[in-house]
């Protein structure tokens, strides 16, 4: 049996309705935004129930677990929601390797779920109870969340990482020749990858908390010696995090298949020159070390990581038959057009409106009044959103007669 032949079979017959790279690139540019919120919600999480057991040392530990309990629970929200699309755009270009991997190991793959919900219910209940003079035993529920949401993190990385193994499908379908269909068992984890990548969340809660401090030094409520020790905490943890995470990085490498030239990669290594480049910057005096700009090159590293995992990707499948730049296409210029239309409208407008008045009223002390820049910008996105959901409805009408009487 020819494993690429399978998987070429596998493809949906319908085809994609653009060039394959355009997936490509929207899968990568969206996993970004997906996984700095991963990093974000473990590295409050974790932040904040190491906080709230030393808030006996001092008030601002308590404060801080107070804050990073109301980040971790945003954090976790938007990650769900910014997970949707490196989801969808991996089921559009590697359908036969997702959906036989989630089939493979579908008990996991349903618990995931279920272990989420738990896991933010447990969160939500610490949050709920974190308060001034709050008792120790509640630290319970934050301890439970952030282990299944580690599991969770876990399942999505086995299912991603049994989806680069096809050669070995049928062992784990069918071991010893018996044919098991329970979808019991996470057949394959590459460790220093999760650990890697699910220890970015230290040093990226530091870079939040260096990014934290500039953002609300502005306002007269937030005290100087609060901040100096938020900014000081963050730049430690940035710096140890990033120097740490060369190690599990260089295992990662080791790991690799011989032979197949992601070793010698130089994006695979120009990560880890980022990674020490980081810790050094990290090591700064507070001057140089400020701002958004260290926020902006966790995310270019990122981006760096993004484009890695799908050159990853390329070279354990191309050599079995299986390239995503072959992927039959039928253009479909309407729904093309709509999509990017939707997204820059939508995306950029109205999205662009909400973080400008959330970013602009965060800074405010009391009452925020907008000028008339984000008033207009208001009015826009209002307009723009009014005039998607007509063409949007239009557009399936125009179909639905179509289909019907035609």
């Amino acid at each position: 049996m020819d494993i690429g032949t399978v998987m070429n079979t596998l493809r949906d017959p319908a085809g994609v309705p653009a060039q394959p790279v355009v997936f490509q690139i929207l899968m990568v540019l969206t996993w970004v935004l997906h996984i700095a919120f991963v990093h974000l919600a473990l590295g409050a999480a974790g932040l904040a129930i190491f906080a709230f057991h030393r808030r006996r040392h001092g008030p601002h530990w308590e404060r801080l677990s107070l804050a990073l309990t109301k980040v971790a629970k945003v954090a976790v929200s938007l990650l769900i929601v910014l997970g949707v699309g490196p989801l969808l755009f991996t089921q559009v270009i590697y359908d036969p390797q997702w959906y036989t991997s989630n089939v493979l190991s579908g008990r996991w793959a349903i618990a995931f779920i279920f272990t989420l919900i738990v896991a933010y219910c447990c969160w939500f209940a610490f949050y709920h109870a974190n308060r001034a003079g709050a008792r120790r035993y509640i630290g319970v529920y934050a301890w439970i969340a952030l282990a299944l949401f580690c599991l969770d993190g876990l399942i999505m990385h086995a299912l991603s990482y049994q989806a680069l193994l096809p050669q070995r499908w049928m062992d784990w379908y069918a071991p010893g020749g018996v044919v098991d269909t329970r979808g019991a068992a996470l057949h394959a984890i590459q460790w220093p990858r999760y650990v890697f990548i699910m220890g970015l969340s230290v040093p990226g809660i530091g870079l939040f908390l260096i990014a934290y401090t500039h953002y609300f030094a502005v306002r007269a409520d937030y005290e100087a010696k609060w901040l100096d020790f938020v900014r000081t905490l963050g730049r430690r943890l940035a710096r140890w995090g990033f120097a740490l995470s060369i190690v599990p990085m260089l295992a990662w490498q080791a790991a690799l298949p011989a032979g197949s030239g992601l070793l010698t990669d130089p994006l695979g290594w120009l990560i880890v020159a980022t990674l020490a480049a980081m810790a050094l910057w990290m090591r700064g005096d507070k001057d140089t070390t400020h701002g958004y700009l260290p926020l902006a090159g966790g995310v270019a590293l990122l981006g760096a990581l993004a484009i890695w995992r799908e050159v990853i990707r390329v070279h354990y499948l191309r050599p079995l038959g299986y390239d995503v730049q072959t992927y039959k296409v039928h253009v479909d210029w309407p729904s093309t057009v709509l999509f990017f239309a939707t997204l820059a409208g939508i995306g950029g407008l109205v999205g662009g409106f909400y973080l400008l008045l959330l970013y602009r009223s965060g800074r405010t002390q009391g009452i925020y009044t907008a000028d008339r820049s984000v008033s207009r910008m208001g009015t826009g996105a209002v307009a723009v959103l009014g005039v998607w959901i007509a063409v949007f409805l239009a557009y399936g009408i125009a179909i639905s007669v179509r289909d019907t009487f035609y």
